[in-house]
């Protein structure tokens, strides 16, 4: 491990994919892998081949493809088969044709499993891990024991469970991974058997943990703490259940917290990028409540945060978002006090120091605005336009005089629901009448405001709704109950994305302030002057 006090194992590629809801295919993996490298693990696991014909087609374009600067690539598969010999087995022998320097076998150490999954015997089992870890040491490659369903097997019976290990050892393992495979566990409790297998055991310890009892990252810290020196886990906390452990959460405690090594190349730093390059990849949603890496992780929304956070910014703050690539963020609501906005002006570049009356009045009208229904966390642009009203600088692009929506559906057919919008705007003092259709009486009008102003404001071409949300803000109203939308919108020409807030007494009236609002921050951020 050179200088690293923890060695890293990723299994994103494996165990990670195991996700309800996650399909990778190997050109996903062959994407994934280098970012893992960039991160600075040390092991990343690339699947079982020889069972697995997708891993297996991995492992080949890997070796031609790819070259990595921190990580070894580990293959994974199991011990051979009671009533084979391990060179004649042919998943063994598929783990040597992965060409991967490392092999990480999953073996039975439960002895309930051993006879019921199995169903062979305790000592034929011990032969079956000794002979097939020999067996690949013996043919050059490092053997990672992963000790299955470790701790479950440890608490029924704790001498079969250590000489499963032993068995590994005697064959020449070096790393041997407690694993709590159903993921019960809790902290003191992985503490006392980390320690007391230590105690009976020479190889290098590891820790695999899932996420069942919400402890995963908690019991990996527990582990290390009691002697291991081997971590697994995937990147966002992937796998199945409710996942692993949260392999970013797990390093920037050991790096931070406890000061140790466990990533190579100081990759710590490009955790938060690297963490939602994948979850890109994996077209999973990055979680914005995930520790470090979140978009919340360090999201400030009550007044009394910021006020302190103005005079020193450790103060409500765990960590430096930037040793992982987070940033500091102020969230604007009705919690906010005047330095709330007065942090979240700077960070949208307005310097409001000194504007005590201007802050008063913006933070007044947010509380009010919020109390409608409004919210401006997930909604920069609208807060940057409202800022620019209150300051007298926000853009006349073009002025509406009215709208009109119609819709026309077929009873029974729920697929149709054609709707015709007209909007009548006033741009450079013109008047312009324009009507445009669509699916839905949203879409319709969308169309209809675009159609009116390209012509004026060609830029509007490159905006493109990316995503729309309601949300109904008062359920006890029913029908009647005030509607919330937020749009997210992205510049296909030159990047860059915003999200703007509408509320309205119905999902269409709430819309059109969203859409407006989108298409006025877009042409603000893109340099155009008002006609």
């Amino acid at each position: 491990m050179t200088d690293l006090t923890v060695e890293v194992y990723d299994t994103t590629l494996r165990d990670g994919a195991q996700q309800e809801g996650m399909n990778l295919s190997v050109a996903d993996k062959m994407a994934i892998a280098p970012l893992l490298d960039e991160l600075g693990v040390g092991i990343i696991e690339g699947g079982w081949p020889g069972a697995v014909p997708k891993d297996t087609e991995f492992f080949q374009l890997v070796h031609k493809e790819l070259s990595f600067k921190n990580a070894q690539f580990a293959a994974f598969g199991m011990s051979r088969r009671g009533d084979t010999a391990a060179a004649a087995d042919p998943q063994v022998r598929a783990l040597l044709d992965s060409e991967a320097p490392i092999i990480t076998l999953v073996c039975k150490t439960d002895i309930r499993h051993v006879e019921r999954a199995l169903r062979v015997s305790g000592d034929e089992n011990l032969a079956m891990i000794e002979e097939t870890v020999a067996f690949l040491v013996g043919e050059g490659r490092r053997v990672i024991l992963d000790a299955e369903h470790f701790f479950d097997g440890y608490n029924f019976d704790p001498e079969y469970a250590v000489r499963a290990l032993l068995a590994a050892e005697a064959g020449g393992a070096d790393t041997l991974v407690l694993c709590d495979t159903n993921g019960g566990m809790l902290p003191d409790d992985v503490a006392t058997i980390v320690t007391a297998v230590g105690a009976r055991t020479t190889s290098q310890l590891g820790m695999h943990a899932h996420n069942d009892s919400g402890c995963a990252v908690a019991n990996s810290m527990a582990a290390v703490a009691a002697g291991a020196t081997h971590l697994q886990g995937c990147v966002n906390g992937y796998g199945e259940r409710t996942g692993n452990a949260d392999l970013i959460a797990v390093v920037a405690n050991l790096e931070i917290k406890k000061g140790m090594r466990a990533l190579k190349n100081h990759g710590l730093q490009e955790a938060t990028r690297i963490a939602h390059a994948i979850a890109e990849i994996t077209n999973i949603a990055p979680f914005a409540r995930q520790p470090y890496v979140g978009a919340s992780a360090f999201a400030h929304k009550a007044g009394l945060h910021a006020s302190a956070i103005k005079v020193d910014p450790d103060l409500y703050q765990h960590t430096d978002p930037s040793l992982v690539g987070n940033d500091m963020r102020m969230l604007v609501s009705e919690m906010a006090g005047r330095a709330s906005i007065e942090l979240k002006g700077k960070e949208l570049g307005f310097d409001l120091s000194g504007q005590g009356e201007l802050l008063g009045r913006v933070t007044e009208r947010v509380k009010h605005a919020e109390a409608a229904g409004y919210t401006f966390d997930a909604a920069d642009a609208s807060f940057d336009l409202l800022l620019r009203d209150e300051l007298g600088e926000a853009p006349k692009f073009w002025h509406t005089e009215s709208w009109r929506v119609m819709v026309e559906t077929e009873p029974g057919d729920v697929t149709k629901a054609d709707a015709e919008a007209i909007v009548k705007l006033e741009v450079g003092g013109e008047r312009l009448v324009f009507t445009g259709e669509g699916n839905g009486p949203v879409n319709a009008l969308d169309h209809a405001l675009r159609q009116a102003l390209v012509s004026v404001y060609p830029e509007i071409e490159q905006f493109e709704l990316t995503d729309f949300k309601v949300r109904i803000v008062d359920a006890s109203h029913g029908t009647d109950a005030v509607t919330r939308v937020l749009i997210t919108t992205t510049n296909m020409e030159h990047g860059g994305m915003w999200r703007t807030v509408g509320v309205g007494p119905n999902i269409i009236e709430a819309s059109w302030e969203a859409l407006v609002d989108a298409l006025v921050y877009g042409l603000l951020k893109a340099g155009v002057t008002a006609k």
